[in-house]
């Protein structure tokens, strides 16, 4: 009879567990990923994953300008969305100092891209610039 209370349970508790609702995979881009409008971005933050060195951008016709270059690329989902472990470019967007979307080239919220060649490029070339040296 034990056997039998514990088995029904199990399945009551591993029943009421929460879902997540799936993740649609869709093509996407930098300015749909944004909660808001990307032209109110008022600080950047890098990161070099290699080193865990940051560099804060304030001024707003870089940040403008990076954006502009940045925000309308098409970056479709891979396939294969199990994790992957380390990267070498960490961005943080900001508006009036609080994070609106932190992402890397192959990850925006929880969605992992194909590598775009575009996409890292100017990122690898904004991280080039601000940290004065190459990546």
């Amino acid at each position: 009879m034990k056997q039998v209370i514990v088995f029904l349970l199990l399945i009551i508790v591993t029943g009421c567990g929460e879902h997540e609702d799936p993740v649609i995979l869709k093509t996407m881009t930098l300015s749909e990923a944004y909660p808001g409008n990307i032209t109110e971005i008022d600080k950047i933050e890098l990161l070099d994953g290699s080193s865990g060195e940051k560099k804060i951008i304030e001024d707003h016709e870089v940040i403008a300008e990076w954006i502009r270059k940045i925000k309308d690329i098409e970056l479709m989902p891979d396939d294969n969305q199990e994790g992957s472990v380390g990267y070498i470019f960490g961005i943080s967007l900001y508006e009036n100092n609080e994070i609106k979307l932190g992402f890397i080239p192959n990850q925006i919220n929880e969605v992992y891209y194909k590598t775009n060649d575009e996409f890292t490029r100017i990122i690898k070339e904004f991280f080039e610039e601000q940290f004065e040296r190459e990546f």
